[in-house]
């Protein structure tokens, strides 16, 4: 393992970025960048429509990849309940199949960052998810690339997802609030542990030091 690591997001930064630049990296992919990225080091989401999403063989070949793949159970929902080993939506009365993935992760709150799996913090996304992972490995170098936190033209760099733009842009906020918290607390008790920014529109970067995609491959 090496000391760095790249998280990979869907923030339209990454819109026409060469993925193959990240291959002599080690990468912790979420959603649909597993699909982009090569040979990624660990899969992991929090949203179970993500299977919902996989069409035209997609969901095969995300069952294929010989990688990690990490679901994270975010209990601290009421409606999310662990009901005979099997983790249950109450409010939309889905049973989810985790079958394809190696891991879960019973998340029992969403912000700030913990130290162990039986302390993670969700942060109510995906790319937050893949944050607190990178710090329970040990990485000591985190790059954010895909968290752009920011409203923009686009929602994602890919066209996979179909949120509206108004919701998301409200979510967007939310999540910057969890990044911002963390981030704060990494520097105070694990001032050893760097995160880095690789969006230029990124509101984290008053607080973390920005790379510019350019640099990546290079850092």
């Amino acid at each position: 393992m090496q000391d760095k690591v790249f998280i990979i997001g869907g923030g339209p930064s990454l819109k026409n970025f060469d993925f193959n630049r990240l291959k002599e990296e080690d990468t912790i992919v979420t959603n649909v960048a597993v699909f982009d990225v090569p040979n990624p080091n660990y899969f992991i989401t929090v949203d179970y429509t993500f299977l919902k999403k996989m069409v035209c063989g997609r969901l095969f070949k995300f069952s294929r990849l010989n990688i990690p793949k990490i679901f994270v159970a975010d209990l601290h929902y009421d409606f999310m309940k662990e009901i005979d080993d099997t983790i249950v939506d109450l409010q939309h009365r889905i049973v989810y199949d985790l079958s394809v993935f190696n891991k879960v992760v019973k998340a029992k709150r969403e912000d700030g960052i913990g130290y162990t799996y039986d302390d993670f913090r969700t942060g109510l996304n995906s790319g937050y998810s893949a944050f607190q992972l990178a710090v329970i490995l040990g990485y000591k170098e985190i790059y954010l690339m895909g968290i752009d936190l920011a409203p923009q033209r686009d929602t994602h760099y890919h066209r996979l997802y179909s949120k509206s733009k108004s919701s998301f842009d409200k979510l967007l906020k939310k999540y910057c609030g969890f990044f911002r918290q963390g981030i704060e607390q990494l520097i105070q008790e694990k001032p050893e542990i760097k995160v880095y920014s690789c969006s230029s529109v990124c509101p984290l970067n008053d607080i973390i030091s920005y790379v510019p995609l350019e640099r990546i491959g290079k850092c």
